[in-house]
């Protein structure tokens, strides 16, 4: 199955409308497609319509489409819920929506509802955190949280996990925030994508993280969403071959997606490779480029549909 993705990134006027469209196109291909592989051959065409011919769409994407950052903020400050727990599952991407939604039946869970939200640009966790008016995740660990933090109130219990999903003890606290780094740790062993294909399945279905849920959903209507995605930059579709261009981003980024900066980028490549946003260069779609150290497998950081398009998910309280 496929989108029309030439007339929803092309043909919408608003571009409001237009991440929105692709957002939903996007939850229809997650929802309906079981291969990570095949995902992200779906999403070959409109990365490239995205850098190559409609990159107006990415410089407007921070402020016209929905970021996971603002739906929280909507949804943390609906003061009739007398109980709300979030989760953050570092890294989550749409990869994996099929088997949290095949978990929850697997468990008798019901979905209150599911939709895409989009990560922060650039997609890292730390321009997430910011976006949460944090300096860095590690602040939310052991309650420390700062007076800082957007989302609820002072009255919210907050935590950083990274142990095993069975391990983690879940306070009796109406209100909850717990941010778990199991899938951003994996990624950063830079593991082979089919070797963490075969983990995250068997956690995402094991009763360890089902039972995990249950004991976040005492009480507490919760949502299951992540700071950003990730880029298997093994498949990307675009290598950047022009010698100048090449100097340029080695020089720049080494083999990263992003890097911060001091000015707006300065080189006028045609299309666009890099944007700057919140004082990062950040590169634009599926695009790698040769280098010594070799390009990573796994990435995230840049700007393509699988690193910033994540679920939403909302489950009832028990």
């Amino acid at each position: 199955m496929s989108a029309d993705w030439p007339s929803i990134i092309l043909d919408t006027p608003s571009k409001a409308d237009a991440w929105e469209k692709i957002f939903d196109a996007m939850l229809d291909l997650a929802q309906n497609i079981r291969s990570p592989a095949a995902l992200h051959e779906q999403t070959v065409i409109p990365d490239r319509l995205l850098s190559e011919a409609a990159w107006d769409l990415w410089e407007a994407y921070p402020k016209r489409a929905k970021l996971t950052s603002a739906a929280l903020g909507e949804w943390c400050g609906d003061s009739a819920s007398n109980g709300q727990a979030v989760l953050i599952l570092d890294a989550l991407s749409l990869r994996e929506l099929p088997l949290l939604l095949d978990g929850a039946k697997k468990h008798n869970i019901e979905i209150s509802g599911v939709k895409v939200t989009g990560s922060e640009c650039p997609s890292t966790t730390n321009q997430f955190a910011k976006a949460l008016n944090l300096s860095s995740r590690s602040t939310l660990a052991n309650d420390k949280k700062p007076g800082t933090f957007k989302l609820f109130d002072k009255s919210v219990y907050t935590d950083v996990f990274s142990i095993p999903f069975e391990d983690c003890a879940v306070p009796s606290n109406p209100n909850l925030f717990i941010w778990h780094s199991w899938l951003d740790d994996l990624i950063h062993m830079q593991n082979k994508n089919h070797e963490i294909e075969k983990i995250v399945s068997k956690e995402l279905l094991g009763d360890g993280f089902w039972n995990f849920i249950n004991k976040l959903r005492q009480g507490r209507k919760l949502v299951i969403t992540s700071d950003h995605g990730y880029a298997v930059s093994k498949l990307f579709s675009s290598e950047v071959i022009d010698k100048h261009a090449v100097e340029i981003l080695r020089k720049t980024f080494g083999a990263s997606r992003n890097k911060a900066a001091a000015n707006p980028w300065q080189n006028q490549f045609m299309p666009p490779i890099v944007m700057t946003e919140n004082n990062q260069h950040v590169v634009l779609g599926q695009r790698k480029w040769k280098i010594q150290s070799g390009f990573p497998q796994i990435s995230h950081g840049g700007m393509s549909l699988l690193e910033v398009a994540v679920p939403y998910m909302e489950l009832p309280s028990l």
